[in-house]
């Protein structure tokens, strides 16, 4: 069986092609999920009989998956075996050959999938390694890395259009940005905007504005942006916007020290030649955050490295003060941003 990429995947649901075992995995679980439905539907149509669909979650007795594997389905070409969450940590020594045997053994009748959307498995120990190359060997599998920004931007045009709505490329993107590139968050958020708005009309970067509520994350980085460019009246404005949702200073002091970590690290791997990837790559960052690197990295151009070690001291200090004693919060964060700009 093979282990097929994104597009070939959804090339062969499109046309109807399915295998009998399935394995999805990887960080970005949204799509985990979404392709399982899609194989779902395309299988059994929009209401499948029930008898039909079996849905499980972690892993279930192995004697009792193998007996609804074998068992035909009822006035259809298929029956559907969803499984979420299977954990092949967690299989037991005893059962490693018995699991093999069973998703060697599914007849063409039944669609047995695995999906992981909030389970992850290391091939460190000999075991999982074992029972991986069992899947790969037997199953269709695809691994979900998270997407880029312009790429989930994509995704939220086709899902914009399909509600006969519009939006910019542009815009798309950014509501990708201020959702933290998180799938589940932008679907969301993108399904809030077509509601919001009427069939035929666009969905304009005002209206993300209004609507949406930008992540934590994604204000901070904006703060930090505004400090950078020593815009005060606009950081002063961001600051408050974090206080109206109830931000607590030791959040946005939190924060606010990573986005200036960033900058440090990013700042002196450009200064040694490094590249944004390699610095993904070697200071442990997850990959939605690749295009947040990517940015800082071309912005850490304009500044100087001291600044940086100051503004993290700054920073330190405040978010001990916070943690010690009992101060005015708001009060607080000014000072911190006074001193920053």
């Amino acid at each position: 069986m093979p282990v097929i990429t994104e597009t070939k995947l959804s090339a062969d649901i499109k046309k109807g092609v399915f295998y009998p075992v399935y394995f999805f995995y990887g960080e970005e679980a949204f799509l985990t999920k979404m392709y399982a439905d899609r194989i779902k539907t395309k299988a059994l149509g929009e209401q499948p009989i029930d008898i039909n669909l079996l849905e499980m979650s972690g892993n279930p007795d192995l004697s009792v998956l193998s007996e609804q594997i074998q068992a035909v389905p009822f006035f259809a070409e298929h029956k559907v075996i969803m499984i979420n969450d299977f954990s092949i940590e967690k299989v037991a020594d005893s059962d490693v050959e018995p699991f093999k045997e069973i998703i060697q053994n599914v007849p063409d009748t039944t669609i047995l999938i695995f999906y992981l959307t909030n389970c992850t498995f290391s091939l460190r120990s000999e075991k999982v390694k074992k029972i991986f190359e069992a899947i790969k060997e037997n199953a269709c599998v695809c691994e979900f890395t998270p997407l880029n920004q312009m790429k989930i931007g994509e995704l939220i045009c086709k899902k914009v259009a399909k509600q006969k709505r519009v939006i910019s490329r542009t815009t798309a993107e950014y509501l990708a940005e201020i959702t933290a590139c998180d799938m589940t968050m932008a679907s969301t958020e993108t399904a809030k905007l077509c509601s919001y708005v009427d069939e035929g009309q666009e969905i304009t970067r005002e209206i993300v504005d209004r609507t949406v509520a930008k992540q934590l994350e994604t204000k901070v980085y904006t703060l930090s942006d505004a400090i950078i460019s020593k815009n005060k009246n606009k950081a002063f404005t961001i600051l408050g916007e974090l206080f109206e949702q109830r931000a607590k200073a030791v959040q946005i002091l939190s924060s606010l020290g990573d986005a200036y970590a960033d900058y440090y690290y990013v700042k002196t791997a450009k200064e040694k030649g490094i590249i944004p990837q390699q610095v993904v790559e070697e200071f442990g960052y997850n990959k939605k955050r690749a295009f947040i690197v990517s940015k800082k990295y071309n912005e850490s151009a304009k500044m100087d490295l001291n600044d940086i070690r100051n503004a993290i001291e700054i920073i330190f200090e405040a978010d001990t003060k916070c943690k010690s004693i009992n101060v005015n919060e708001k009060l607080l964060m000014e000072e911190v941003l006074l001193k920053l700009l």
